[in-house]
């Protein structure tokens, strides 16, 4: 009894590691995927935003500095906003 569980034990790692291996090229993420993920992209070369009908296309780099000019404000007197994640 006790050799057929250390058997179904190893072979059920073994196939487990062999599926994995066969399936990782699969899932993995190409090399030029994976560096240019890594590197930052400039603002300039992302697409407008759209914020509407009242604004329309924004560039981004006239996102950020419009945020650099007013930076947002801090209510003062106000009490601290609780945030609940999930529960109760």
């Amino acid at each position: 009894m006790r050799r057929e569980i250390v058997v179904f034990n190893v072979l059920s790692v073994l196939v487990t590691l062999g599926i994995s291996a066969v399936l990782f090229s699969y899932a993995a993420i190409p090399e030029e995927k994976r560096l240019a993920a890594s590197q930052p992209k400039p603002m300039e070369d992302f697409a407008d935003v759209d914020l509407g009908a009242d604004f329309g296309q924004i560039p981004v780099v006239d996102l950020v500095g419009y945020y650099l000019e007013n930076p947002p404000v801090k209510a003062t007197g106000s009490a601290p906003v609780k945030r609940h994640f999930g529960g109760c």
